[in-house]
């Protein structure tokens, strides 16, 4: 299995495996925001596993056991056929727009090495009537350093296919901004460890500094995550972050929810103190 398995991970096992049968699995969505407009600019999906007997559970609960067994493969899959299905709703609940909603979803690295993965995405996205840019894939840090060569010629591929692409819970692992600046991607998402001492730490603010510079000159964006507090908004929004998701504008939210949301107000905003952050 390639990890080693508690018994409580064991215990979990046979009951994963019949969550796609028995349409266990959820998505949850959480908006992403422009800190210079504070409009909703994308949304983030988020999987939990409705447990029979435990009930929601977060990614962390029981991925590490999906990955070891490759379950993973077969929820990533669902995961991008669900999305993509949603995409197509919001589309269609706010039609006054003139461009899509960018939805944002995380890909395993095992999902990203299999056979035509390029071709299927793509695929997916011309059969719903979407625009290939309305779809972002996050990869983690750890699967780009674990898989080498072989998931950045992926990356190109997707990039090529007008995919857009981003390094999730950057800060967690051992590559440089340098060296992911040789990536094909469009955003790098810094990680809440690093986001939770902004505006109070000045070695942290210096650090997220000197990250956003570095992305910039790049000509990558910078998204900060779990913004939790005005103390983080405001001096993320100080430092020139161009965008956050977090508690501080809006939880996760059921798929129902946020696309009822969407269809009240194409330009729903964040609370007015963001973008005076900004100018101040």
């Amino acid at each position: 299995m390639g990890l080693a398995m508690t018994t409580v991970d064991l215990e979990l096992l046979p009951v994963m495996e019949r969550a796609l049968d028995d349409q266990a699995l959820v998505l949850h969505f959480q908006p992403e925001i422009d800190l210079t407009s504070g409009a909703v600019v994308a949304m983030e999906a988020l999987l939990r596993w409705q447990h029979p007997g435990r009930g929601l559970l977060w990614p962390a609960d029981f991925l590490p056991v999906a990955e070891a067994t490759g379950l993973v493969v077969d929820f990533d899959d669902w995961v991008l056929r669900t999305c993509v299905a949603e995409l197509a709703a919001w589309q269609t609940a706010v039609s006054a727009r003139n461009d899509p909603y960018q939805l944002w979803i995380n890909i395993s690295a095992a999902e990203l090495s299999q056979p035509d993965f390029v071709g299927r995405v793509s695929r997916l996205l011309s059969d719903a009537g979407l625009p290939a840019g309305a779809l972002g894939l996050e990869i983690t840090e750890e699967a780009l350093t674990n898989r080498g060569r072989d998931a950045a010629t992926v990356l190109q591929e997707l990039r090529d296919a007008g995919v857009a692409l981003a390094i999730d819970d950057f800060g967690t692992w051992y590559s440089s901004l340098a060296t992911l600046g040789e990536l094909p991607i469009d955003a790098v998402k810094l990680d809440r460890s690093f986001v939770r001492g902004v505006g109070s730490d000045l070695d942290e603010d210096n650090i997220v500094a000197s990250v956003i510079r570095l992305a910039h000159a790049r000509d990558l964006y910078v998204v900060a995550e779990g913004v939790e507090s005005w103390t983080e908004g405001a001096r993320l929004c100080e430092l020139g972050c161009d965008r956050a998701h977090g508690y501080l504008f809006a939880g996760p939210q059921r798929a129902d929810e946020a696309r009822r949301m969407l269809s009240k107000q194409t330009g729903w905003h964040a609370p007015g103190l963001i973008p005076q952050a900004r100018s101040g």
